[in-house]
């Protein structure tokens, strides 16, 4: 796969540690929003599926390690009429530049989205966007995620 070209609203960020272009986007979306290792983030996600009973990368998985870290689901962004938003769109008209989303894309697929763009191993933003997490994008709220997060990790090994 060539590597697609960033733009206005798309950056190529591949986290995965061994550069593999694979079904792993909720490991990649997590480390990218929250800036830490792809590891740490499957581990993260590991303990909780183990609790739970369920695949690391399903949505009950990383919706309850977001709930646990306290960030709220939104739902679905609509234009006034109505009408669904294009990740291009979202990036553009919806979001402030500075903030930090991890948002539903298209079918089954889910993205980073840092300085108004979405990062990921490929171009995604002509994707309706589904339900999304706003991670607050403050350094000293962004170090205390990534403690619960490093507590999270620990819980597996």
């Amino acid at each position: 796969m060539k590597k697609p070209v960033d733009t206005q609203t798309f950056k190529f960020v591949n986290t995965n540690p061994h550069n593999r272009k694979t079904s792993d986007c909720v490991f990649r979306a997590l480390a990218s929003v929250f800036d830490i290792s792809w590891e740490k983030a499957l581990l993260a996600c590991v303990g909780i599926a183990l609790k739970k009973g369920v695949a690391p990368n399903d949505p009950a998985c990383y919706g309850a390690l977001l709930t646990k870290l306290g960030i709220e689901k939104e739902k679905q962004p609509r234009t006034f009429d109505g009408m669904k938003i294009t990740g291009k769109s979202f990036c553009l008209n919806t979001i402030s530049k500075d903030q930090r989303i991890l948002a539903h894309i298209g079918g089954h697929h889910i993205v980073a989205i840092k300085d108004g763009r979405i990062e990921d191993i490929w171009d995604s933003t002509n994707g309706c966007i589904g339900n999304y997490w706003v991670i607050p994008n403050d350094e000293n709220i962004l170090a205390n995620l990534r403690n619960k997060l490093d507590t999270l990790s620990l819980e597996v090994k």
